[in-house]
């Protein structure tokens, strides 16, 4: 907390009118390790008093920016600039917010055990206008046409057509990889993620790509799929149940974060089947199918300025994706 306000005493006194120090230069002047450091510049990203630019390094956004400032909104229950997914999405969006002059600014949304936002005392920041990250749920919408801003999705699919929005089309990647696994002699390919949802049928987009490149193989089996929430351990659990029930001769999982835990399962069982992911993160060494995250980032802050410009050209932007093995 000391260093958090000493470094925003010396924004404000112009002291750092640009970039700061590196942080095993803050590290070494306050006595301190780097991991301190960096989590007292984390908070000041997430406040808007920094930002991060990569190939750059982490700067200040000046407070002239005034009202020209953009709320991104997140739910909350990790760091958002650290997450291997949302964060390149950030990324992506906060650079080009700044590059067309306008201040992001973060807000947590929180949530509970379940996943169901937590809305009783959520107030939003005054501010030009809205990004979403990863927040699809009716009753928040609702709450956020009522501020009468433009705002913008990016990432999951909203079931609201009229929501501007950016997500990704997962039929090409999914669709490939299914064909790879198909020429690998695969007919039993299971799938691990959401195939269903009770507030947004878009959140099974990967479950209805992967059962369409089947279909049209001839190979789906209902029986071969098997729900799993977008949490870690949630694969692993649902791969136990599905083996309890059948055997498949590969895998496709929903999302590359959850591949460790399937793999830990199957080496637990003796078993040695492919497996695939999803989205294409930086540390998958797995065949995996990629998504233009941070170019979604990108394509929501432009759409959003058009907006508030008054210069509307598009009302979504749907990025493709791709399998790489």
């Amino acid at each position: 907390g000391e260093i958090v306000a000493e470094l925003e005493r010396r924004i404000d006194a112009g002291t750092y009118n640009s970039g700061i120090p590196a942080g095993a230069e803050l590290a070494s002047e306050f006595g301190v390790n780097i991991k301190t450091v960096n989590k007292a510049v984390n908070q000041l990203v997430e406040s808007g008093r920094l930002a991060r630019r990569r190939g750059v390094g982490t700067f200040v956004i000046s407070r002239s920016a005034g009202d020209r400032q953009i709320e991104v909104l997140f739910e909350g229950y990790f760091s958002l600039f650290d997450h291997p997914f949302w964060g390149e999405i950030w990324n992506g969006c906060i650079a080009r917010l700044i590059d067309y002059g306008y201040r992001p600014v973060l807000t947590r949304v929180r949530a509970d055990d379940a996943g169901n936002l937590l809305l009783d005392d959520f107030q939003f920041s005054r501010t030009e206008g809205k990004v979403l990250l990863g927040i699809t749920q009716p009753e928040f919408l609702k709450l956020l046409q009522e501020q009468n801003v433009p705002a913008v999705s990016a990432g999951d699919r909203l079931a609201d057509p009229d929501f501007v929005q950016v997500y990704f089309d997962y039929e090409p990647g999914i669709g490939e990889a299914m064909r790879f696994l198909v020429s690998r002699n695969c007919r039993r390919i299971a799938f691990l993620g959401e195939v269903r949802s009770s507030y947004n049928p878009m959140l099974l987009c990967k479950f209805n790509a992967y059962r369409h490149a089947l279909e049209s193989l001839g190979l789906y089996d209902p029986e071969l799929a098997e729900h799993a929430r977008p949490l870690p351990e949630a694969a692993g659990h649902a791969l136990r149940v599905l083996l309890e029930r059948t055997m498949p001769d590969a895998l496709f999982v929903a999302g590359d974060h959850q591949v460790p835990y399937v793999e830990k399962v199957l080496k637990e069982k003796g078993l040695r089947l492919p497996v695939i992911g999803c989205d294409g993160l930086s540390f998958a060494t797995w065949p995996t199918v990629a998504l233009p995250r941070r170019a979604a980032g990108e394509a929501a802050a432009r759409l959003l300025v058009s907006r508030l410009s008054g210069r509307i050209s598009e009302d979504c932007a749907v990025l493709p994706t791709r399998f790489i093995c």
